[in-house]
């Protein structure tokens, strides 16, 4: 077969990562570039849309959780959250390698009887985290490298992890930044998929851009970091490989 026609066989071996998507301008992104890249293949299901959020992961080895505005605990604006928290729920009791990325890793924490709260002060740019030692040893908070610099872009927090759990990284300011639970789900507070095109978008909107900042500005930010840039790919590398069985 040519690279223009791959094998059929080959393509139907990729094991697949469901992908829930909460609103247009929180789309895979660079995840999508990643799992390709990675040889898994990426299922959309784009909630706020219509789609079916499914009951069940049959034929999955991997799911994910994207970001959003919207609170994590707001059913009524949103009637597929439940879904996606029970959707979670079953990943964790069928051993499924999950990934929720801000919001999402909000609803993580939800499901799996953790807790969230709201910030004085919105975090907003690409700033550090703090890794633990857990987590220098944890594989997708060690691809971040030694010194960590994320993108942030929320207000709502989580305030207290689900049992089972380990805390990965924190703010300068003590925060949960990154969790996991029970060594299959992972949480993490930044946003390791955007591209500048995706930031610049949010800050055209966002009631959270830092005065003075034009969206121009951030999305050059994001555009700027190069180095961050490419620990973001890793940590997402990180977990395809986890869903590939690595």
């Amino acid at each position: 077969m040519t690279p223009d026609h791959p094998d059929p066989s080959s393509v139907l071996d990729r094991p697949e990562v469901l992908v829930i998507e909460h609103e247009t301008d929180c789309p895979p992104a660079v995840l999508a570039e990643v799992l390709e890249a990675e040889g898994v293949t990426l299922r959309l299901v784009r909630a706020h849309r219509g789609d079916q959020v499914p009951d069940d992961l049959r034929g999955v080895e991997g799911l994910v959780v994207l970001g959003g505005g919207m609170d994590a605990d707001d059913d009524a604006g949103h009637p597929w959250f439940p879904a996606v928290r029970a959707l979670v729920r079953t990943a964790r009791d069928r051993r499924v390698p999950t990934l929720g990325i801000c919001l999402g890793a909000q609803q993580l924490a939800l499901a799996l009887e953790g807790a969230m709260g709201r910030r004085a002060v919105a975090e907003v740019g690409i700033l550090p985290v703090v890794p633990t030692a857990e987590g220098r040893d944890d594989p997708l908070i060690a691809a971040l490298g030694d010194d960590p610099r994320v993108l942030q872009w929320h207000q709502d927090q989580i305030t207290a992890l689900p049992p089972a759990s380990r805390l990965l990284a924190s703010g300068t300011d003590g925060a949960v930044q990154a969790f996991v639970t029970e060594d299959l789900a992972w949480g993490v507070q930044f946003h390791p998929e955007v591209t500048p095109e995706v930031v610049g978008r949010w800050a055209e909107t966002s009631d959270l851009l830092p005065e003075g900042v034009t969206p121009a500005q951030a999305a050059a930010a994001v555009d700027e970091a190069q180095g961050p840039r490419a620990s973001w790919r890793a940590l997402l590398a990180a977990f395809a490989r986890i869903v590939r069985g690595d």
